[in-house]
């Protein structure tokens, strides 16, 4: 799962795969404040922390009750890393930067 932060918005990608998270900037432009709070991001440096209920409602539709109980076991595997702050509600990512990918939507076409 990559959270993934424009200038001035944020969208989670692949957010079925609860194998992994990080944070993703696109191109070198910083995010502004409506896509750190879009995103759930408190704080911003090499890690950031990022809000488990913004995580939520940008998973959107695929947040199902199944997928929640997956959610729930990644959170509980990086709480033994020391990779969550149950006080914030927030799960630590590691951040990358990397050209934006180009939005494709269902039907295959470029968005």
């Amino acid at each position: 799962m990559e959270l993934i932060l424009g200038a001035t918005s944020a969208r989670l990608l692949e957010p079925e795969d609860l194998t992994s998270f990080a944070v993703v900037l696109e191109e070198d432009v910083a995010p502004g404040p409506e896509a750190l709070a879009e995103g759930g991001v408190l704080g911003f440096g090499d890690h950031v922390w990022v809000r488990t209920d913004a995580l939520r409602r940008l998973a959107g539709p695929v947040a199902t009750p199944e997928w929640e109980q997956g959610f729930a076991a990644m959170l509980g595997y990086a709480r033994t890393r020391g990779w969550v702050d149950d006080a914030q509600g927030a799960i630590r990512g590691h951040v990358q930067r990397r050209a934006s990918s180009p939005v494709t939507v269902a039907n295959g076409d470029p968005a």
